[in-house]
């Protein structure tokens, strides 16, 4: 029995067994902060600030009367402040425009026409546009306003621009929110929309 007890003491003390409580009683601490932090952030709801302005839209190249498709860009002032959704528990904020439009062809278009990455704090306020403080062109479309053919032609209702922005945490669940800014509508013909590279 005695030999017993000290068998099974020199395997309580063993370098392996040690190593295994530090680790169990490390995660465990982790764990509990990890959650601890994720409650402390749980109940706020940070807004940015941005505004949109000066909208303008082109035609493409090739998008002409005797073209077979038809595509046009947008292009806008933006002003933005996304400090207040940087806390202790944010990593990064990716934001995003979207053109929401409807034509005959298809009753939701949605298409993304700007987006950017903020990483730091530091570089959560910016402009887009004129004087702009951000190295992204002013005209820069992720993709152009498109439907099959020449559907976008059809589109008679109001295309709504859309501030949108996911907060991706330290720890925790990915965020997504959303927020219509402005709205604008086609001219009566396409042929009315200036081409791309000229002055409106």
């Amino acid at each position: 029995v005695l030999m017993q007890r000290q068998e099974y003491y020199c395997h309580m003390h063993s370098w392996t067994f040690r190593l295994n409580a530090i680790f169990t009683f490390t995660v465990s601490v982790l764990g509990a902060l990890s959650a601890f932090n994720i409650l402390t952030v749980y109940f706020l709801d940070p807004q940015p600030i941005a505004t949109i302005e000066n909208v303008k839209l082109q035609r493409l190249p090739g998008s002409g009367p005797s073209r077979p498709n038809a595509e046009a860009r947008v292009m806008f002032d933006m002003k933005a402040d996304l400090r207040p959704l940087f806390n202790w528990n944010t990593k990064l904020v990716f934001v995003y425009i979207t053109a929401e439009y409807a034509t005959k062809l298809n009753g939701v278009n949605q298409i993304v026409i700007w987006d950017y990455i903020v990483e730091d704090i530091r570089n959560a306020m910016f402009t887009v546009g004129r004087h702009q403080t951000m190295l992204l062109p002013r005209h820069h479309n992720e993709y152009p306003l498109i439907d099959q053919g020449r559907g976008i032609r059809t589109a008679t209702q109001p295309v709504n621009l859309t501030f949108n922005w996911c907060i991706m945490p330290i720890v925790g669940f990915i965020s997504r929110h959303k927020e219509q800014k402005t709205s604008f509508t086609f001219p009566e013909t396409w042929e009315k929309l200036p081409a791309a590279g000229t002055h409106s």
